[in-house]
């Protein structure tokens, strides 16, 4: 892994924000309590059907299992497996057949939520192994580990939707489908996780489309059940042997938990459509958004003692080859795996800025836009786009921020953005893969970052976005 800092690279033109900043999808302000509401509900809701299931499995317990990838073929037989594909191709044999009426039926049989279920273990107390495998410099959990497990637990809680089960490397060529991650919508540390503690990370689809599942996860501590972390991931769900959209088994939903899941997820899908509409590369900046930025190249408008940074000179760049051992079951990257990097390229970026360590909030939004091949070249490019500290916030409100007090030495919460794109070796061309969104408190700041250009501008408004409704949440978490 090579890591470049900004002040290391020729200065880049002020068009490299429009492009990589050109179809980010920007969230309109939303109603705070709504969502801190919404999340709560979720994990009651989850809490209920979880019991469900345990119900049903008691006659049969399964002991505590901890988290593994999902099981793939071996690269020396994929590769004989390309290699024969690319000979019949030549021959003019016919590939893959679509799905028979059989396999098709048993596909769209409808399922119970809580056959979805799945529950995996991270003993950091009572097993020292476990925990030596995600101990960080700081003596604290590494979070990025962690993300890759959510990542696999989504994964497995829609192959166990789907097909019944996880999917072995024996099962390759049976499978009739893949799954692939679509996007994480949120990611929400709610208590930081602990090294003397035993946690619980478990899940289920709650919402079922044609083709497509939002998962809800939660970690949890093993002993008093409270949540520390809330995440939820769409999944998509593609034909084998076409690649395109696979229909899949519709829930059976069943008592009122099950059908207020199922009513919240729906109405989630809606918002980020709505939401989609309204983002910045289509739609303006409010008036409000507008002053605020006129407000930044006002003279004696800045905060005193505050250094400004230029959005470009925040960038920090990790180029990275992609091994067999980081692919999934249908033998491209694990998301996962991208969502770690990109974690900690993020954490870099933003302790850089800050000067000091800083800590994770919340992955705001992940966006995947392309597979990434094993083989490729990865480029991941962080931002830190939007800074806020207590007096900033309460000369562009009018009044102090919620959640702070603390005046100019108040905590300063960073949004920072990651671009991942597959870089051609030959030409140079670059393939956006994924976009990502991280907040981080990065402690008391005495710097704040400033656009330059309007493409500056409009990542600076989406930030801001993101900020506030993080931050609005948290403080809600806190008054609980």
């Amino acid at each position: 892994m090579q890591t470049v800092a900004r002040r290391a690279l020729p200065r880049l033109s002020r068009g490299w924000l429009a492009y990589r900043y050109s179809t980010a999808a920007a969230r309109p302000p939303s109603t705070p309590l709504q969502e801190t509401e919404n999340v709560r509900t979720l994990i009651n809701l989850a809490d209920v059907v979880r019991q469900e299931h345990l119900d049903q499995a008691a006659s049969s317990p399964r002991p505590a299992r901890l988290p593994t990838r999902l099981n793939t073929r071996s690269w020396a037989d994929e590769a004989k497996a390309r290699a024969a594909a690319a000979a019949d191709k030549r021959a003019g044999a016919q590939g893959a057949h679509d799905l028979d009426e059989e396999a098709h039926r048993r596909l769209v049989q409808p399922k119970r939520m809580y056959d979805s279920f799945v529950e995996l273990s991270l003993p950091f107390r009572s097993r020292p192994e476990v925990l030596e495998k995600y101990i960080a410099t700081s003596g604290s959990i590494r979070l990025g580990k962690l993300f890759e497990d959510l990542d696999n637990l989504a994964g497995d809680i829609s192959y166990t939707h789907v097909l019944g089960g996880r999917p072995t490397a024996a099962d390759h060529h049976a499978n009739p489908i893949f799954i692939v991650t679509a996007s994480v919508d949120r990611l929400d540390l709610l208590e930081r996780l602990q090294t003397e503690c035993d946690y619980r990370l478990s899940g289920m689809v709650i919402y079922v489309g044609s083709s497509s599942m939002e998962v809800l996860v939660t970690v949890q501590e093993q002993d008093s059940g409270r949540t520390c972390l809330t995440g939820r991931f769409t999944m998509a769900t593609r034909n084998a042997a076409t690649g395109k959209s696979q229909p899949i088994a519709p829930l059976d939903v069943r008592g009122e938990a099950e059908a207020r899941l199922f009513e919240m997820g729906a109405a989630h899908k809606s918002r980020k459509k709505l939401e989609a509409k309204a983002s910045l590369d289509r739609v303006p900046p409010t008036s409000d958004e507008a002053a605020l930025l006129h407000d930044i190249w006002l003279p004696g408008r800045q905060e005193q003692q505050m250094q400004t940074v230029e959005m470009q000179d925040t960038m920090l760049d990790t180029v990275m080859h992609m091994h067999p051992q980081q692919r999934n079951v249908h033998m491209k990257v694990f998301g996962g795996f991208l969502m770690r990097a990109a974690y900690e390229t993020a954490w870099m970026g933003a302790a850089m800025f800050a000067q000091r360590p800083v800590g994770f909030l919340s992955l705001d939004a992940l966006s995947f836009h392309l597979p990434v091949p094993i083989g490729a070249v990865l480029s991941l490019t962080s931002h830190v786009t939007y800074t806020s500290t207590a007096a900033a916030e309460a000369a562009a409100d009018g009044q102090q921020s919620a959640g702070k007090g603390k005046g100019e030495e108040g905590s300063s919460i960073a949004s920072v953005v990651v671009l991942a794109e597959v870089v051609d070796v030959e030409t140079g061309e670059r393939n956006k893969s994924n976009t990502f969104h991280f907040s981080f408190d990065i402690g008391p700041a005495h710097k704040r970052v400033v656009p330059q250009s309007y493409s500056d501008s409009m990542a600076w408004i989406e930030g801001r976005r993101r900020f506030e409704l993080g931050e609005e949440l948290r403080r809600i978490y806190r008054m609980q």
